[in-house]
């Protein structure tokens, strides 16, 4: 069983070209032997009616034609004269050699068969048969003008078909001459086309096998202009974002394991530190055991929001859309974040106008964001000084903007920051409580909701983080 899909194009190419080319050949044959035939047959009666015609009168008188009559007939139309009756008897003229032997040698049998003694209106009334046996002939047959005392009689003609064969001969040669070329150049048009067909496709099957043995550099060169070429830039396209969802996995794992790796860290040394002995007083234990309990927490910050993160990638997250209004929904929110401003020692500008229109939003998740933005801003703010939160009407959404003074983020950074774990500043460490995945949960969030979110940054100035929502709908 062929299985190679070089070696189906190559026979099939030949196949359809043989084929072809045989089924033209036969057709060509039987078309120029019926040809040559039916017109040898014309050519026949024609010949043989002008005979019954110069004989007629002959016979009507009741006289034999000469022999050289009908010799010289017979030279005119190519073949043999001769005059027989039904009774097989020649009257003039000489059969061909054998023709007593022959199937048509019983006149009596063909006589009562036929019924071509019946003259039509024409007078011209017979019988074509080719005569097979032997060399292939032409045998007709014209009724004479029938005489009361004497049976019937025909004018029989005998044409032999030597150069029919011999043509037809010929053309078999041309034929197998040819289809022997055509062979030839089918294999070789086959074999070009099926390699150009099957040698892009194998450099993608290759590239494809390499790639999923973990080779995540391999591409295909098969990328020309075609469907082939199609499918090979697909390919590569595929390739290229499947090696890089690869990448961003392992560096999701290196950075997970990093961010779990040092909390642990911590639980172990203070369990292991009070387990020794170590602690001796009340004060020292408590110590501790608050570290235990903080580096726990942030065990559980980091997998609740690793799981925020992995529902809202799959698009399993449940959002309960309601219609809020942003004067009461954010006051009250950064009431809630006073102990963590008192710290820093920072202050809150809001401006809401009371005029915003209510916007479209989960407040779950609506408390997420603003969460995460405005621990954000706390945690890189000068000491001291104020974050500035206020909101706007902006193509028929809500603009909420969210500011605070510090070091700010240098341009090449800003695309990236919602990325997970990623860190403008690679030596600082996340010993302030921050997972790394509050503004990729945040960007995910409000894109959820039906807004946009992005950032703008002076370094050593303001940073300012704003988020849009929808409005409510009339």
């Amino acid at each position: 069983m062929i299985r190679s899909l070089f070696a189906k194009l190559l026979l099939s190419h030949v196949a359809i070209i043989l084929v072809s080319m045989l089924t033209l050949g036969l057709l060509m044959s039987y078309l120029v032997r019926d040809h040559v035939i039916e017109n040898k047959r014309r050519d026949l009666l024609a010949k043989g009616k002008a005979a019954v015609d110069m004989l007629t009168p002959t016979l009507a008188k009741g006289q034999k034609p000469p022999d050289r009559w009908i010799d010289r007939m017979g030279d005119m139309a190519g073949g043999d004269i001769w005059l027989m009756d039904k009774n097989g008897k020649v009257l003039a003229g000489q059969p061909p050699k054998g023709w007593r032997g022959k199937r048509l040698g019983n006149l009596s049998e063909l006589w009562d068969k036929a019924d071509w003694l019946d003259l039509d209106s024409n007078g011209s009334q017979k019988i074509l048969k080719p005569w097979r046996n032997g060399d292939p002939a032409i045998v007709a047959a014209l009724p004479l003008p029938p005489r009361e005392s004497d049976p019937p009689a025909a004018l029989f003609l005998y044409s032999p078909l030597k150069g029919v064969t011999r043509t037809t001969q010929a053309l078999g040669n041309l034929l197998l001459y040819s289809l022997a070329a055509s062979a030839f150049a089918a294999m070789i048009v086959g074999l070009l086309t099926a390699r150009n067909l099957t040698r892009p496709l194998r450099d993608i099957s290759q590239a494809a096998a390499a790639f999923a043995a973990g080779n995540y550099a391999s591409r295909t060169t098969a990328t020309r202009s075609d469907e082939i070429g199609e499918l090979g830039r697909t390919f590569n396209t595929m390739a290229a974002e499947l090696a890089q969802l690869e990448q961003k996995r392992r560096e999701f794992l290196s950075d997970v394991s990093h961010e779990i790796k040092t909390p642990v860290a911590s639980i172990q040394a203070l369990a292991e530190t009070m387990l020794d002995g170590l602690v001796t007083t009340e004060k020292q234990r408590e110590r501790y055991l608050t570290g235990i309990v903080a580096e726990s927490n942030r065990i559980g910050r980091l997998v609740g929001d690793l799981l925020d993160l992995s529902q809202l990638e799959a698009g399993e997250i449940p959002l309960a859309a309601q219609h809020i209004r942003l004067t009461e929904f954010i006051t009250e929110h950064t009431s809630a974040l006073i102990p963590f401003l008192e710290l820093k020692e920072l202050t809150v500008e809001t401006n809401i106008p009371d005029t915003l229109p209510p916007v479209l939003a989960d407040p779950d998740r609506l408390d997420q964001v603003l969460t995460n933005l405005l621990t954000n801003a706390i945690r890189h703010a000068v000491p001291g000084s104020a974050i500035s939160l206020s909101a706007r009407t902006f193509q028929q959404q809500v603009a909420i903007d969210i500011s605070n003074t510090g070091q700010g983020i240098e341009p090449e950074h800003l695309p990236y920051i919602w990325q997970r774990f990623y860190r403008v500043d690679k030596s600082r460490s996340r010993g302030d409580g921050g997972t790394g995945l509050g503004l990729a949960i945040t960007h995910k969030l409000v894109i959820a909701m039906g807004g946009t979110v992005g950032a703008t940054s002076t370094p050593g100035q303001t940073t300012t983080f704003t988020f849009t929502l929808p409005v409510k709908s009339d």
